[in-house]
């Protein structure tokens, strides 16, 4: 029903009008601002954002650290839960006049609603403006760029509007209601517990959903327009990722939360530094595992969930210890 009424002709023509006209305007432009907008969108996928996540989780704020990885964990989710529930294909594939901007199309595989870029965005940046509301002029400009990114996905023809609207507000929901889900865990610790068992209870159910759901199978010239088995695979990557971040973070908070404040300025810059190389070493190989032709389910789920448990919890568990012996150091100093 969801993908009948999203693919209904007299929804969608006019949504894919509007991205012909703005192809039209595109190429009028040129090459220019093609690369701005192809630069733009690339704040809407996994790196940048979740390097941003670290270094305020790691270096500057554990509290605001937690909300944002939750908060992300959930919309990416939903991003790609949804997007197997309502199969509804690319435009170029509705509309063949249109003609996605050079590599736009390598990061559009699978299901095109809703927008990821879109969530991603809404959830990282607009949880971060969330966070610095007060700040007026930074916080606007942040929700702009939100709507920039969520632009550049019609701009470079790769999302319809209904794709990257239902994006951004969906994610910008999600904002508000893991804010107020973090009041909730606080008035009891072990409702943390209870958020993870939902949490991870949801993400399996969904994954048996994704895996042994029935899809579309439709042929342009002999090839399959979405190979399902694909975007299952990165359904199951995605997943291994969600759930590492989420678990990672819960018992982090629980067990051993951290003040990074309390560290120098000097140790905060190497820690996210050190972080951020690891995570830049790590990342490029991500590709071969989403594009791999060869797709072993259960080495790209541990390889990304063991990834994501990395981020919110081994490493700020190795610091926290490395502190602590510190800080025993300096006691027995002080004694003697």
């Amino acid at each position: 029903m969801i993908h009948e009424f999203l693919t209904n002709p007299d929804w969608l023509n006019p949504q894919l009008e509007y991205l012909i006209r703005l192809q039209n305007i595109r190429l009028h432009l040129g090459p220019v601002f093609d690369n701005f907008f192809l630069n733009i969108t690339k704040l809407g996928e996994l790196l940048i954002p979740t390097l941003f996540m670290c270094i305020i989780y790691w270096c500057i704020d554990f509290e605001a650290g937690v909300y944002l990885f939750l908060l992300n964990s959930v919309g990416l989710f939903f991003s790609k839960f949804f997007k197997m529930i309502a199969c509804v294909y690319r435009p170029w594939i509705y509309n063949s006049n249109i003609v996605p901007v050079g590599d736009a199309v390598k990061m559009a595989a699978g299901y095109s609603f809703p927008s990821g870029h879109c969530l991603m965005a809404a959830t990282s940046w607009g949880g971060i403006a969330f966070l610095i509301r007060k700040h007026k002029i930074l916080c606007t400009l942040i929700i702009l760029s939100i709507l920039l990114i969520a632009f550049s996905r019609n701009y470079v023809g790769v999302h319809t509007p209904q794709d990257v609207w239902f994006g951004v507000f969906t994610g910008l929901i999600f904002v508000f209601v893991i804010h107020y889900l973090l009041k909730w865990c606080e008035k009891d610790k072990n409702r943390y517990f209870y958020l993870m068992a939902v949490m991870n209870l949801i993400v399996i159910a969904s994954m048996f959903y994704v895996i042994f759901k029935q899809y579309p199978a439709d042929y342009i010239g002999g090839k399959l327009l979405v190979n399902p088995a694909k975007a299952i695979y990165i359904s199951v990557l995605y997943a291994g990722w969600i759930m590492g971040l989420f678990n990672g973070a819960i018992l982090c908070k629980r067990f051993f939360p951290y003040n990074a404040k309390e560290s120098s300025l000097v140790t905060r810059i190497v820690r996210g530094f050190v972080g951020a190389l690891i995570l830049l070493l790590i990342f490029p190989h991500f590709d071969d595992y989403l594009f791999s032709q060869i797709r072993d389910y259960k080495v790209a789920f541990s390889m990304m969930f063991c990834t994501g448990l990395f981020i919110t919890a081994i490493y700020p568990f190795i610091f926290t210890k490395i502190k602590l012996k510190k800080d025993t150091v300096k006691e027995l100093k002080s004694e003697d």
